[in-house]
């Protein structure tokens, strides 16, 4: 056989080696393509749901809060008696802390930590009651690397968190009222039934 046949079926077996390759490359190609967007879509659909049954919490809570609030001069006054109950509770949990400030504040602190490296404001009070080096100790005792990140005015006592362009309100404000939402109809029946 002449050596340019013998370089055409080579040349030949070498495309149709390079299709086939390449019909596989897409294939699988195809092939993972279609696993991610099936992952996708069903990481959308879960997203999807959570945040429907979080709106459809808040609407309920919402509902209760104006039903509460609105009704009649009963409804006024249980209203009062429940601001009032969340003025109290929050008050209580301010001298709770103030009676061990620095470590409760540790662990609470401790506690919303997901990187170690966030970013941490502290209301004025904190500031002066912890001083300058409380995230230093916090650091040293648990291994972080928290920042400080100044003081902060927006809030009266406790801390802002930022980490990746987002800002967690660790007010000792909002610590309450989450504490007061997630036990509202506990409360409720307590403080209106019958």
């Amino acid at each position: 056989m002449p050596l340019e046949d013998i370089l055409k079926k080579i040349e030949k077996e070498a495309e149709l080696k390079k299709k086939r390759i390449l019909e596989e490359a897409r294939a699988k190609a195809n092939a993972q393509l279609e696993r991610a967007q099936r992952e996708i879509e069903k990481e959308a659909e879960q997203l999807l749901s959570n945040r429907k049954r979080e709106i459809e919490l808040e609407v309920q809570r919402k509902i209760a809060e104006a039903r509460l609030a609105g009704k009649n001069e009963v409804g006024k006054v249980k209203y009062e008696i429940w601001e009032r109950l969340r003025q109290e509770l929050i008050e209580a949990f301010i001298k709770k802390v103030e009676a061990q400030e620095e470590e409760w504040c540790k662990n609470f602190l401790s506690e919303q930590i997901i990187n170690g490296d966030e970013e941490v404001w502290m209301a004025s009070r904190e500031a002066e009651i912890l001083g300058p080096d409380f995230l230093n100790r916090i650091n040293a005792e648990k291994g972080f690397s928290l920042r400080f990140g100044g003081v902060t005015q927006s809030l009266e006592r406790g801390f802002l968190l930022k980490r990746g362009g987002m800002v967690v309100d660790l007010s000792f404000v909002s610590v309450v009222e989450d504490y007061i939402r997630k036990n509202e109809g506990k409360i409720s029946t307590l403080l209106f039934e019958g």
